[in-house]
């Protein structure tokens, strides 16, 4: 007798989906739960067993609550197997999953950098507005802001006291 695979759908998908995810991206039930309820939802840990063991129904909305808590796409995480623990391709979706989170990260990194920059830019403005206004009533406004002096982070490459290392022994 041939065994045939059946593929996993519904509620049976994201069960194994979500145990799978789960542990590739090393957390605990207790995890899932709490960014569960940071997302607005009311979960306990006993709930994300259930869910993972096929014994708790889930609702639409908590199914893209799971997804956005374990940061992946709703609609894979509906409509596609994860490779298991077992399978060949376990390793390689693994280091996947941490090219996204890297990948995430730096988006991130590069917005906080993109909005410093315009607030930097913004401040620039501001600063030379001001300049002109005061000048053009007769104020002496010098070069405040090129003298401006710029200090690097302590212990930083540009740090003129920075000790060079195996000075401390």
């Amino acid at each position: 007798m041939v065994h045939r695979f059946t593929p996993l759908e519904g509620e049976a998908l994201v069960a194994h989906n979500l145990k799978v995810l789960r542990k590739a991206a090393r957390l605990s039930q207790e995890d899932v739960a709490e960014r569960m309820t940071r997302l607005g939802f009311k979960f306990h840990q006993t709930q994300i067993a259930k869910i993972e063991n096929g014994t708790r129904p889930l609702r639409f909305d908590e199914v893209i609550g799971l997804a956005k808590a374990l940061s992946v796409p709703v609609g894979n995480f509906m409509t596609e197997a994860v490779a298991g623990p077992d399978e060949p391709d376990y390793e390689l979706q693994e280091a996947g999953f941490r090219v996204q989170a890297a990948e995430q990260e730096w988006r991130t990194a590069r917005d906080l950098e993109q909005a410093a920059k315009a607030r930097l830019e913004e401040a620039e403005r501001e600063y030379d507005e001001i300049a002109e206004r005061l000048a053009a009533q007769g104020v002496d406004v010098g070069s405040a802001r090129a003298e401006a002096e710029w200090y690097p982070a302590p212990n930083s490459p540009w740090d003129s006291l920075r000790k060079p290392p195996g000075a401390d022994q």
